[in-house]
């Protein structure tokens, strides 16, 4: 009687326990700054430059390049009634909690997704949760809320005061002693992008991407925001707040809904190819090596970043 008593326990057990595992989805981000392969990515034109900003000197790559996003969100719908659904990877609560991810040590990290949507499963021991039909991921939203970045210049730099770091960008008084010691350059984008007048609305925005359903990769930066693909079947009112990026650097991808309570691993690879992102210009003097010089990221710098995703 005993032992059949154990038995019919350990049957309600499991059958609870069963009920309340569906299955979940765990997610890899990664970072590099190398040119994307077999991808939408034109290759960047080395000869591409500003005329208004001097004489062009060089173009360098930062020996350290480092992204801190404030949110990844992936859109899309149920394959099933096209429902919306969304998952999100980073949404920090306050600024203090953004991390900065290092693109040039191509750095990964793990996370467990939030769901949101109609069919949603949640594990109740804390393991995450799936969708409960199968859903396409049409778009992607990224909200890069800063870069910094290590760049060695000319060694006719060193002594130089850059005029154009003693100054206010975004958030943040710069000066050039604080910025540049001898000849190297520890910077946040900032300064490098707040000089560039056709994404002059940057410098006081963070860099909001939306990637996917396009078929050209584009700066918006007049008006005030546009809605998001009418497609998306959004139960809300989401506008994409102007400046943007939208670019087609995306492929849509399918999520399957977990069976048997396994997990899913979606790897995304985020690349930002910063090979010569870096350019000097002579400024209004023209001459090179001068405080006057200005340093900023190369003629649509927004084209170099993609993002591919995986599933295993």
């Amino acid at each position: 009687m005993r032992t059949i008593a154990i038995i019919f326990l350990t049957v309600i057990l499991f059958t609870g326990c069963k009920k309340d595992k569906y299955g979940s989805l765990v997610h890899k981000m990664r970072y590099t700054s190398s040119k994307e392969k077999n991808g939408k990515s034109k290759d960047i034109a080395d000869d591409l430059h500003y005329t208004q900003f001097g004489n062009y000197i060089t173009s360098i790559t930062p020996s350290s390049f480092s992204g801190a996003f404030g949110m990844i969100r992936f859109h899309g719908i149920t394959l099933s009634d096209n429902h919306p659904v969304s998952m999100t990877f980073i949404q920090p609560s306050s600024a203090q909690d953004i991390g900065f991810a290092d693109f040039s040590n191509n750095a990964e990290i793990t996370l467990t997704p939030t769901l949101s949507g109609p069919f949603v499963n949640i594990n109740s021991d804390g393991t995450g949760g799936c969708f409960k039909e199968d859903a396409v991921l049409k778009f992607l939203q990224v909200i890069i809320q800063n870069i910094k970045q290590v760049v060695e210049l000319p060694v006719q730099y060193n002594g130089v005061n850059l005029s154009q770091f003693n100054g206010q960008y975004y958030q943040g008084q710069y000066s050039s002693d604080s910025v540049k010691i001898g000849n190297i350059l520890t910077v946040d984008m900032y300064p490098l992008i707040g000089k560039i007048s056709d994404t002059s609305q940057f410098y006081t925005h963070p860099l909001s991407f939306y990637f996917g359903m396009t078929d050209i990769t584009e700066l918006y930066t007049t008006g005030n925001s546009m809605p998001f693909p009418s497609s998306l079947n959004q139960n809300q009112n989401l506008d994409m707040p102007i400046p943007f990026v939208w670019s087609n650097k995306f492929t849509e991808w399918t999520l399957k809904s977990p069976v048997n309570k396994e997990t899913i691993t979606i790897t995304s690879t985020i690349g930002f190819d910063n090979e010569n992102l870096i350019q000097i210009y002579a400024g209004a003097d023209n001459i090179s090596y001068t405080s006057d010089d200005i340093i900023v990221y190369a003629p649509n710098f927004w084209e170099r970043i993609y993002i591919n995703v995986t599933i295993e």
